[in-house]
């Protein structure tokens, strides 16, 4: 079992350096398997209000029967932080052992990981529920999950223009101007959310919206729309019409999306049931259910985050740690 005096502790840019987009989306996809193969224990997540400094905090325990280590992630926004020079996310990953409940290593990656296995899970939705060819992409936001969204989407299905669209133009405009390097294609800010979303074949929403900034009528035949904003009760991206018109709604957890996600919207409104519900994300990956089966469909993925992401991340980045040498050992 090792030296059960002593845990690992890696900063930010240990684990920046050890992990990459491609072993991000490949350890999310192993993680939704795991959890639609009876494999995963995932709690429903606590939700933290702080009102005192306007901030949230999530805290996600989970575990993958088999595993040597169990996680429990701590994830915070305080929103009033950047007005202060600093990040308004923060947090970290804890890993215990899962034979003796000893701690084996902190990753504190101040939401790093967080961000990256979010972004991971949109492109493993995309891989099975867009088009195989995509030429025109929407974003919906202009913070750090709409860019690493656009970044783990080019690497499942490459594409030639993006539009953008946020409610701060001159922030809309430095991210197109940013983007355009970094991914290599043309990408134009919108002038509207509408004028960004039509015609798009992919469409992925990355704000904290508390009200439907994408209506139904905009949406093309052959659309797929990944929305990952809302994953509390109070926060909204998608008009819920648009998940009753669509040909496929697939969701991270049927559970957590039918309280927290753009479901419970639809489901509040009496626009859909629960079992209207195409399929679990892991169930599609793992061929349980299809994916996309037509040009013409309209696909949308709802995705609350789950712990087992989570999980899947912070092991691979634990073991690989190990292996480099990286971070250092505190006495316990």
């Amino acid at each position: 079992m090792g030296d059960i005096s002593k845990v690992l502790v890696l900063a930010k840019e240990d684990i920046e350096s050890l992990v990459t987009m491609d072993d991000a989306i490949t350890a999310v996809e192993e993680g939704f398997k795991a959890y639609n193969s009876d494999r995963a224990v995932v709690p429903f997540p606590v939700a933290l209000n702080v009102p005192d400094g306007n901030g949230d905090v999530h805290i996600k325990p989970g575990y993958v029967i088999g595993s040597q280590s169990y996680t429990v992630k701590i994830a915070s926004g305080f929103y009033d932080n950047p007005k202060h020079g600093m990040s308004a996310s923060h947090g970290m990953l804890l890993l215990f052992d899962s034979r003796t409940g000893h701690p084996l290593c902190f990753e504190v990656d101040r939401c790093f990981l967080t961000d990256l296995r979010t972004a991971a899970a949109g492109a493993a939705a995309a891989k099975v529920l867009a088009k195989k060819s995509v030429s025109r992409v929407a974003v919906i936001g202009t913070g750090t999950q709409a860019r690493l969204q656009m970044l783990a989407l080019s690497r499942v299905r490459p594409f030639q223009e993006l539009r953008v669209w946020g409610r701060d133009a001159a922030k809309a405009e430095a991210y197109a101007s940013e983007m355009s390097s970094s991914l290599g294609v043309k990408v134009v800010r919108a002038e509207t959310a509408e004028d960004a979303v039509r015609g798009a074949e992919v469409i992925v929403t990355a704000t904290s919206s508390t009200s439907p900034v994408v209506r139904a009528e905009w949406i093309s035949g052959g659309a797929h729309i990944t929305a990952m904003g809302s994953d509390e009760p109070g926060k909204q991206e998608l008009d819920p019409k648009l998940l009753a018109r669509a040909d496929k709604v697939v969701v991270d957890s049927l559970k957590q999306c039918a309280r927290l996600g753009e479901l419970h919207h639809a489901l509040d409104a009496g626009l859909m049931k629960e079992e209207d519900v195409h399929a679990e994300l892991g169930e599609v990956l793992l061929g349980k259910k299809p994916g996309r089966q037509s040009d013409k469909e309209v696909t949308v993925c709802d995705l609350t985050g789950i712990a087992v992401q989570d999980v899947a991340i912070s092991g691979f980045v634990y073991e690989k740690a190990k292996r480099a040498g990286k971070g250092f050992y505190i006495e316990v």
